[in-house]
Parts: C-alpha cells; sequence; structure tokens
C-alpha cells in the first residue's frame, strides 16, 4: 500500500501545515538571492549619500521617475511616459518639463504616490540646512507646481537639457512627503528603516552583516519573482571569494580589478559588465612642443596596442575604445578615425615630422634632440603601472624614449591643470546628458580649436536630443582626426552573476533596478 496516499496521512500533513503556518514567523520555503557588496551603506535616505553601492540597495526600495535601460533610452518608472517635445511634456524652449503620474503606485505604507512626493523630493534635495552632497541640476529648478495629484510641472529659468539624465541617476529617488515633511531629516529614523515604493520592503538591517528585503506583493509592476533579496555586506574581497567559491550568492556588486582572474574562472559564474560612460585614455598635452604636430600624435596612436593592453591586463572583459565617448553612451559616435596599432605606419609618421635619425641607443633624433617624452601617473595601483609599462615598451620600438612619473592621486588635478604634464593616464567620466567637463571645463589637453569647442557649447541650449547627437558626434570625429587624446578602453563596473540567475540586466541606473524582474532557476 502507498503509504503517502493513505487518507490518515494526508489528514495528518494537513493539520500539521496549518499549525506550522500559525506558528509566529514561520513561513513555507521561499525563493531567495543573495547579493554580495563590498561595502555597506550609511544610510538609506535618499539623497544623503553619493556611495554607489548605497544607490543599489536603494533601488531595490525605491523608484524613479525614469530610469536608463538597457539600450540606454529613458524608461518611465513612476511617471507613464518620458516627457519629450513631440508629446508636449517638454515646452519648446527645453525650460519647462510636464511629468504625468502613474495612478496605481502606493508607498509601502498603503499610502498613494502624488505629485507633492515629487515636489517635497525637490524641496529636500535643495534644502541648505541638509547635509545633501549633490544637489546638481535640482537647484536650477525655479518651481515645482502640482496642478493635481498625478501632475508635477518642473520648471526652470532657462532651457535645462540635463533635467532627465538627472532624475533618471543617482538623484532620482522619489521620497513620501506624508511621513517626512516637516520633520528633522538630519537625525530621523527614516535613515535606517525606509519606506518606499518600491518592489522590496527592508525587514531587517544587521550592522555590519547584511540587509534583509521582502518582496512588495502590492508593487505596481507586478510583485517580484524572488521572495526575498539579502544583500550581504563583505567589506573586502576575501569574504566574497570565499563566498562565491562556495556558490552562496547570486550576485557579486563591484569586482576588483585584481579579483578578476579568479571570478573568470569560477564554475556556475559569469563576469558582466555593468555599464559606466566612464573610460580610460592618455592625455596629451596638445600645447608641448613635441606634442603639439599631429603627426606625432597620430604616431603614438598607431603605436598603442590597444587590443594587447585590453586582453591582458583588464582580462578581456571589455573591448578597445576609439571615439571620444564610450559605445554605452548614446551619442558614441563609430564613424570616427581609427588608429589600428600598426609599427610602420607611425614610423612613417615620425619620419615626416622630421624624427628620422635613430642613435646609437635606438631613440630618435631631431637635429640634435633625443626623443623624450613622459607619462604622468597616480602611484599606487598595480593595473594602471602595468598599462603604461606596456605602452612605455611599445613606444621604445618606434624609437622613443618613454618615462614614468608618478605622483599621489590628491595633486594629479592641480598637475594636470598646470599643464605640468606631457602624457598622462587616467579615467574620466561624463553624463548620461553630457556637460563636457574635459573639454569646456578643464580642458587639461589644453585643445584650441574653438569652432569645434563651439560644438559643444551649443548642446546645452539644444532642446532636441538628435540634434545634440549630431553635434557630439561631430565634435568626436574632429577629436580622433586629430588625435587630440588617446581613449583606450571603457571603465565598466564588472560584477559576477549566477548562471541560475536569469533577468540580471545592469545598466546605466545600476545593478538591482530591475530586481522585481529576476527569477532564480
Amino acid at each position: 500500500m502507498d503509504h503517502a496516499a493513505h487518507p490518515a496521512r494526508l489528514r495528518l500533513a494537513a493539520l500539521l501545515a496549518a499549525v506550522l503556518l500559525a506558528l509566529p514567523g514561520f513561513a513555507l520555503a521561499q525563493s531567495r538571492a543573495t547579493v554580495l557588496s563590498p561595502q555597506e551603506p550609511a544610510t538609506l535616505m535618499p539623497h544623503f549619500d553619493l556611495l554607489t553601492l548605497t544607490h543599489e540597495v536603494q533601488h531595490l526600495i525605491f523608484d524613479c521617475l525614469f530610469v536608463v535601460g538597457p539600450d540606454g533610452d529613458y524608461l518611465p518608472q513612476l511617471a507613464t511616459e518620458v516627457p519629450t517635445l513631440a508629446n508636449g511634456g517638454v515646452s519648446e524652449d527645453g525650460s519647462t518639463y510636464t511629468i504625468r503620474l502613474r495612478d496605481d503606485v502606493q508607498w509601502h505604507d498603503g499610502e498613494p504616490l502624488t505629485s507633492e512626493d515629487v515636489r517635497f523630493t525637490w524641496q529636500v534635495i535643495t534644502d541648505e540646512e541638509l547635509p545633501i552632497p549633490s544637489r546638481a541640476v535640482w537647484e536650477q529648478v525655479e518651481s515645482v507646481e502640482t496642478p493635481d495629484d498625478r501632475t508635477a510641472v518642473i520648471r526652470f529659468a532657462d532651457t535645462n537639457v540635463n533635467f532627465l539624465g538627472r532624475a533618471a541617476s543617482d538623484a532620482c529617488f522619489v521620497l513620501p512627503s506624508h511621513l517626512l515633511a516637516g520633520a528633522d531629516l538630519n537625525d530621523h529614523g527614516f535613515h535606517r528603516a525606509p519606506v518606499g515604493t518600491g518592489p522590496y520592503t527592508l525587514e531587517q538591517w544587521s550592522a555590519g552583516a547584511f540587509a534583509r528585503l521582502e518582496a512588495n506583493d502590492a508593487y505596481f509592476d507586478g510583485a517580484p519573482s524572488i521572495d526575498e533579496i539579502v544583500v550581504q555586506f563583505t567589506g573586502g574581497s576575501q569574504a566574497t571569494r570565499t563566498a562565491l567559491q562556495r556558490g552562496e550568492a547570486e550576485l557579486a556588486l563591484h569586482l576588483g580589478q585584481a579579483d578578476l582572474r579568479f571570478a573568470q574562472g569560477l564554475a556556475g559564474y559569469e563576469v558582466r559588465q555593468g555599464p559606466a560612460h566612464a573610460w580610460w585614455q592618455f592625455w596629451i598635452d596638445n600645447d608641448d612642443p613635441l606634442l603639439s604636430d599631429v603627426r606625432v600624435r597620430r604616431a603614438l596612436a598607431h603605436g598603442l596596442d590597444r587590443e594587447l593592453i585590453t586582453e591582458t591586463v583588464m582580462g578581456g572583459v571589455v573591448e578597445p575604445q576609439h571615439a571620444m565617448l564610450p559605445e554605452s553612451h548614446w551619442a558614441h559616435d563609430d564613424d570616427v578615425r581609427t588608429y589600428p596599432y600598426d609599427v610602420d605606419a607611425a614610423a612613417a609618421l615620425l619620419d615626416e615630422a622630421g624624427w628620422d635619425t635613430v642613435g646609437s641607443d635606438g631613440v630618435r633624433t631631431r637635429d640634435g634632440e633625443r626623443l623624450t617624452l613622459e607619462i604622468l601617473n597616480i602611484a599606487g595601483e598595480v593595473e594602471r603601472r602595468q598599462v603604461i609599462q606596456i605602452a612605455q615598451d611599445l613606444w621604445s620600438d618606434l624609437g622613443i624614449d618613454a618615462s614614468i612619473r608618478e605622483i599621489d592621486g590628491a595633486g594629479f588635478p592641480s598637475t594636470m591643470a598646470a599643464g605640468d604634464y606631457q602624457l598622462a593616464y587616467g579615467w574620466f567620466g561624463e553624463n548620461q546628458e553630457p556637460v563636457f567637463n574635459l573639454w569646456l571645463g578643464t580642458n587639461w589637453q589644453n585643445f584650441g580649436d574653438e569652432s569645434a569647442l563651439d560644438l559643444l557649447r551649443g548642446v546645452s541650449s539644444t532642446v532636441d536630443r538628435e540634434a545634440r547627437a549630431a553635434a557630439i558626434r561631430e565634435f568626436q570625429r574632429i577629436v580622433a582626426e586629430e588625435a587630440v587624446m588617446l581613449p583606450l578602453a571603457p571603465r565598466p563596473l564588472l560584477n559576477v552573476a549566477s548562471d541560475h540567475l536569469d533577468g540580471y540586466a545592469p545598466t546605466l541606473s545600476g545593478s538591482l533596478w530591475n530586481a522585481y524582474a529576476w527569477t532564480l532557476r
């Protein structure tokens, strides 16, 4: 006889299940995903912390008006649509944005989301009595009007093309006015027990250990498939490695370059890039007597084996970059002049520039002057120095005597700003809606083509995005043609994802922005 099917046994099993479910704290087995984070947030109150890993956790609890999707386009989240000129959401002069909110969004306490929450969020960000680390763009807002509960009208004094980028970035999370208005936000329980509209609710935060979040069954985009997400604060690489080796996590955030090879060899895991508009490059001082000659700059470009560097030091997780902006940026231009590694082409350019005599030490000379260059670097990072040493060796094959000068990170900006360098290695980043501080602000490369720079100056007053893109792409073509700087490769955030995790799709909005859509298999 099949004992499992005996009626008495079935009745007993049903009774036992009912008893257990009635016990406090008891629940049937739930699906759980573990996320490893090397750092613990200081707060989960939005806008009080610039730490990227803080924003990752906040994405589980809060929502934004908009997010950036996998293709780099804006997607509505709390809003019903992304405002544009075509749908009337952006005024003709680009100074006013009309946001229409969804009518099915509730805070975790059951209260409805309203336009007053959007206005309150702006007031918090711009409150000078609060220690808000960044008020960019929001501080330029003149007013937020709320004609009804579902409409927020954002007004600027002048054209502002950066609002959507800011409203979909780390400054995007909307706060509940009904819970926080009139309260002292400097010392408020909300920092440790936040209430959002997001797909998960914070159930437990064990300092120095983990945060446990449970699915919000009332989430407007549908209840998340994964019942529970636990964010473990590893505090460093060794704890992360151990958890991954044991298969105890579905996702590890912000892998260090030193751990890349380890992660690439893990069975059941894959290294994934979290997109970022940042890139590694060699700056060139275009005012330098040697480097003001475009032929020398182009020779350096042809003499740099980008594929060798990306495949070795960078672990093969990125492709070489040729344009000024990385491929992840919506204004990136594929149609720029490229400089494939070509020793003969580089040598011919140096010959043409007059550096056509090679001394007994293998260094080129011109009128008795040796072709020597110095590469500035921030000391202390092994991978940076490895990249520079490869470039140093490659350029020495061309007859260039390249030396390395290392300084501390604190002194790097002032040294660059003073023009006290010839070549420099480092990284730079751009915004979703670029502000071009590398060119219109610092201009460390001393690029003086004013007609080209005017292309960028006009971007901030151009409302139509395609027109902005056209100007930015033309500027990239000029920069590449003149070899004004030497882009090397994107600088992505590296995460490690389990093969059991489906739906993971990191974007510029982060790695956890769509956790509600994840599934486990």
